[in-house]
């Protein structure tokens, strides 16, 4: 880790913020490191939570475990507090045949953030997905935000985007895609919106 980052995760921590971030496959030796030790340590606290609806069963079951035995000696060893260990299986049953089909992932989170029950952690990834499920999920297909060529200045074009965004969900509109699509055939929706006033 470069030294600056290291700083400005030391300062954040300091302020009494914590930094929790993802294990992905782009760091295939850490997240192999991480299935290998999270098989035979014992975990500190474990949490498991349900969800059943529309022709899907998840489950989830999450371990938590102390970092330190993975990072002694690292040079950021003194950020790290906590891995979690997420095993996410979800069962889809085929509305046509009635079949079911099983699918499961793991999933590794390392954090600096100390004494916090396995249920919290649950809790706060679950609202992480509500998040990005609810929000950038959305941008990026009515948006076309992942898809976006702009270089010069594009926090110009994504403050845009942002600011639509929020006038539709401001609106109570569901559908935001096709609030956007009836909105940019007829100003006068957008006008008739709440909270926007007419000179």
């Amino acid at each position: 880790m470069p030294r600056t980052r290291k700083k400005t995760f030391e300062q954040a921590i300091a302020g009494g913020n914590h930094l929790a971030t993802q294990v992905k496959n782009n760091q295939p030796k850490l997240r192999r490191r991480l299935e290998l030790g999270s098989q035979w340590r014992c975990p500190m606290g474990f949490a498991e939570d349900r969800t059943v609806g529309r022709n899907r069963c998840e489950t989830r079951e999450l371990k938590v475990f102390p970092a330190k035995a993975w990072f002694r000696g690292a040079p950021w060893d003194s950020l790290l507090n906590t891995v979690l260990r997420l095993d996410r299986t979800v069962w889809t049953r085929c509305p046509a045949t009635g079949m079911l089909k099983r699918t499961a992932e793991t999933v590794f989170w390392i954090s600096s953030a100390a004494r916090i029950t396995a249920t919290q952690w649950l809790a706060g990834i679950r609202g992480h997905w509500r998040i990005e499920n609810g929000s950038h999920f959305v941008r990026d297909t009515t948006f076309a935000e992942d898809a976006s060529r702009i270089r010069i200045n594009p926090d110009i074009a994504a403050r845009l985007r942002s600011f639509a965004y929020n006038l539709l969900r401001a609106s109570g509109c569901e559908n935001v895609q096709n609030a956007r699509w009836r909105a940019a055939l007829d100003v006068s929706l957008i006008l008739k919106m709440p909270g926007i006033r007419q000179n």
